[in-house]
């Protein structure tokens, strides 16, 4: 409608769309520390012209559409860049308090430690019948042991600890799915197309979808007629279909039932199939703790666990043959037997049993004079049953398996004996598996050597059993023998086959520790490579979505202006219809 009425309703329009553009700008400042927040603009659309005889006449301004700051593939860059940079700060993060563990950088790092154990074997040797320098072995061996066990437990804690994130982050994860379902819901109820937008809603949404790309990578769309979104993993897999949902869930246990020793993440379907995910997700915090957790941390521990081995072996198979400053009355194994256990195949050093190898074992009376010297040779497939038999065929001694277990060896009252060497015979190592005789004892029937290696308690209380050589040319005791002491202590240089390698005790286990050192690099390469990455398309992301306060304030100003002007049309617009009124 022209004249003073139609002015007056084009700066009513006019107030009203400059009022509700400076409250769109005062929400955009009080949320410009907001985490999420996405700025939000008025569109404003001039109302329909009116045709009059010298034309077309406008009839105002009309807010038509509050909208928000949003670009569709910076916001998807920015999700797929978080879960890479998340992968790989949960694998750094994770690394470093592994590197931490082993601390080769403190004077109580392993190879510290073996240093001093192989320098208290030289001191053996230099003084083979003295008992300070045994005593001093001893303690030596208690702190290279408790070194090696807490590692291995430190190492198992950590496992569970990253088990641990891996189940919470499943509950969190089937939280922020059963949000954002919700929210899709919430966002197609409100919104009209065109004319009403779920803006904080949206923006809530996409801080989701955001926050679940730390955990692990998704692929996501908004379906145009809807507005909702549809969530993916595995370039297919669903986890959000408008408001439908599909969770996940963590147990230690695989498809078929099958237990496992660590949590196994699952997708479920409606029918209530489930698909193990846990090794097929490649992006997100998930990743990187079931690769540190399975791949990293299980391989030091097998590491751990054959050095630990290769120490037992090759210390043991030595000293099982010698003998310490007296004759003995009684031998135990460490490991738990039946007569029927078959040597080179039934223990866990079977694989070291050597057929048709022999070991004596040399009788005295009770002046020390040599009774007998007998040789016990075993051949392929012996078993234990074999072993007790030939030692029973001994004058003077006897073997026998105990109520726990276990295989003694005894001499008869008034009669002692030594285990020497065979005079050009290969030991067959029988006492060495058995742990009969030996310097370290170990659980033949449970974890790891690295949870059960200890010092054997018979050499523990009398350190004087302690084998630092062999026997003399007479076949008796030698206290001033140190050929055994001498080839223990020799063990640092020698080189070995482990694990598939030639190569040194020492320098296997600095080898392991050294990939941990690559391996923290590696994950701290990759989280900076990604942390910028990210941190590019965040900038991007926030230069448009962000709120910039400075051009707030020129906006609050330019609407403000406005609206006095709309005002002032209105005072303009008064003024003339009252001088028409005053007319008479």
């Amino acid at each position: 409608m022209p004249g003073i009425s139609g002015a007056l309703n084009i700066a009513k329009w006019a107030l009203y769309a400059d009022q509700l553009a400076m409250e769109i700008t005062s929400n955009n400042i009080a949320n410009a520390n907001t985490p999420g927040y996405s700025k939000q603009s008025l569109r404003l659309q001039a109302n329909n012209p009116i045709t009059m005889g010298p034309g077309q006449i406008g009839t105002g301004v009309m807010a038509k559409e509050v909208l928000r700051a949003y670009d569709y593939f910076l916001n998807e860059q920015v999700c797929e860049k978080k879960s890479d940079y998340s992968k790989y700060s949960a694998q750094k993060d994770a690394l470093e308090e592994i590197e931490m563990i082993f601390n080769e950088s403190d004077e109580t790092g392993i190879n510290k430690l073996t240093g001093e154990f192989w320098n208290a074997w030289s001191d053996v040797a230099n003084n083979p019948d003295s008992l300070p320098e045994r005593d001093a072995l001893l303690a030596k061996t208690t702190n290279l042991v408790q070194a090696i066990q807490a590692i291995d437990y430190d190492l198992r804690s950590y496992q569970s600890h990253l088990d641990s994130n891996i189940q919470v982050s499943v509950e969190k994860i089937n939280t922020m799915i059963d949000e954002i379902a919700d929210l899709n819901q919430q966002i197609s109820n409100v919104e009209v197309k065109g004319m009403i937008n779920a803006n904080d809603l949206r923006d809530k949404r996409d801080m989701l979808l955001e926050q679940l790309s730390e955990y692990m990578g998704i692929s996501y769309y908004e379906e145009q007629q809807s507005g909702q979104v549809m969530v993916y993993i595995l370039g297919g897999t669903p986890l959000v279909l408008g408001n439908e949902t599909y969770h996940l869930s963590s147990e230690k246990q695989d498809t078929d039932g099958t237990p496992t020793d660590y949590t196994q993440v699952f997708w479920n379907d409606h029918s209530g199939r489930q698909v193990n995910i846990t090794n097929r997700l490649e992006k997100g915090k998930i990743a990187g703790w079931v690769d540190v957790r399975d791949n990293r941390i299980g391989s030091y521990i097998n590491s751990m666990n054959t050095f630990t081995e290769e120490l037992i072996w090759q210390v043991n198979s030595l000293h099982s043959a010698g003998s310490g400053l007296a004759s003995l009355s009684s031998l135990t194994s460490t490991a738990d037997v039946s007569a029927t256990d078959v040597l080179d195949a039934d223990f866990r050093f079977s694989d070291r049993f050597n057929p048709g190898g022999s070991f004596d074992i040399v009788v005295y009376d009770q002046d020390g004079n040599v009774v007998s010297d007998n040789p016990i040779t075993l051949a392929a497939g012996a078993t234990v049953g074999d072993l007790i038999n030939d030692i029973n065929s001994v004058s003077h001694m006897n073997a026998a398996i105990t109520s726990d277990n276990k295989l003694s060896i005894t001499s008869e009252s008034g009669y002692t004996f030594a285990i020497n060497p065979t005079d050009g015979a290969d030991n067959n190592n029988a006492l060495a598996i058995l742990g009969i005789n030996t310097f370290f004892d170990w659980n033949e029937s449970a974890g790891d050597f690295t949870q059960t290696i200890g010092i054997n308690p018979s050499i523990e209380s009398n350190p004087q059993a302690i084998s630092a050589g062999y026997l003399d040319e007479n076949k008796k005791i030698a206290p001033g023998d140190n050929q055994v002491a001498l080839g223990i202590y020799g063990l640092q240089d020698a080189v070995i086959d482990i694990d598939g390698s030639n190569t040194t005790l020492d320098s296997y286990y600095s080898s392991f520790v050294s990939d941990v050192g690559v391996h923290v690099q590696n994950a701290q390469m990759n989280e900076k490579y990604n942390d910028t990455l990210l941190s590019q398309y965040t900038k991007r992301k926030e230069s448009i979505t962000g709120v910039n306060l400075d051009e707030e304030m020129a906006q609050l100003l330019k609407f403000q202006h406005a609206y006095q002007a709309a005002a002032k049309l209105i005072s303009i617009s008064d003024e003339m219809l009252q001088t028409l009124l005053s007319i008479k």
